[in-house]
């Protein structure tokens, strides 16, 4: 049986953080490491975590230097043969999840990374906002990224081989791993709900942050012209947020990225 390390991010997280830990202690997979990293938290997050300290592996806090640097944190401590981060705001849709990503794993030694489906969900109404996650080839992952974060799973080799996150990327970290990791690979889609995120995460409200990441990211990668079209594209995005617009680019984006019929 293959050992799942779950690693989950904290900072104040206090408001969301329990239902977090209670969909990773819920899995009906029995082995499970899960490992909490908090980067000096003064609200109530880490007296949630001390409630369910005897269920949680390892947890630390202390500062960290962002959102890459605590994910690098997490993957340093994990010694499971798959890792899964997922984050604070975010929760596993339901308890057979990890099960089902453990099993795509024992069938095929091939496949070294995966993801699946995601719901964007609207922190008041939680209602869903978006769906995201399609299965499309590496090419067409570099150009929009179809791999939503939560729902990535990947066998520890790939962080060796690949390399861990980068600290200098401070909300568009996981897109430009994704283009490294794509380059070696082609990420297996599960054609099922692995997670829900709520508030679209840092990259949702940083997103002037997020957009001249994502063009750094391509141009980096030698995608030259792929990043002209993401930064064209970038530019409406901008106009129709400024504009009160922002369910248009929602629209949009869910109807780019969601799961084919």
């Amino acid at each position: 049986m293959l050992k799942v390390s779950i690693i989950t991010i904290t900072y104040n997280s206090e408001a969301h953080l329990e239902e977090t830990i209670k969909s990773v202690l819920g899995q009906d997979y029995p082995d499970i490491e899960y490992i909490i990293v908090d980067g000096g938290s003064t609200d109530g997050t880490l007296d949630i975590v001390r409630k369910y300290s005897d269920r949680i592996t390892r947890w630390v806090s202390e500062p960290d230097e962002g959102i890459s640097d605590a994910m690098n944190k997490g993957i340093g401590m994990a010694t499971g043969d798959v890792i899964g981060l997922i984050h604070s705001d975010d929760y596993y849709y339901d308890e057979t999840v990890v099960r089902r990503v453990a099993e795509a794993f024992a069938g095929d030694d091939r496949t070294t990374v995966v993801y699946g489906i995601m719901d964007y969900i609207d922190p008041e109404t939680e209602k869903v906002i978006l769906q995201w996650g399609r299965d499309e080839t590496p090419s067409a992952i570099r150009q929009q990224m179809y791999m939503p974060h939560p729902t990535v799973f990947c066998r520890r080799e790939v962080y060796e081989t690949a390399g861990l996150f980068r600290k200098d990327y401070r909300a568009a970290m996981d897109y430009e791993w994704a283009m490294r990791v794509t380059k070696q690979t082609r990420p297996k889609f599960l054609d099922f709900k692995i997670a829900c995120m709520r508030d679209m995460g840092r990259s949702g409200w940083n997103f002037n942050q997020t957009f001249s990441e994502t063009v750094r990211a391509l141009n980096e990668h030698g995608y030259y012209f792929d990043a002209l079209k993401a930064r064209a594209r970038n530019l409406v995005k901008k106009a129709l947020y400024a504009s009160g617009l922002r369910g248009v680019v929602n629209w949009v984006w869910s109807r780019n990225v969601k799961p084919r019929v």
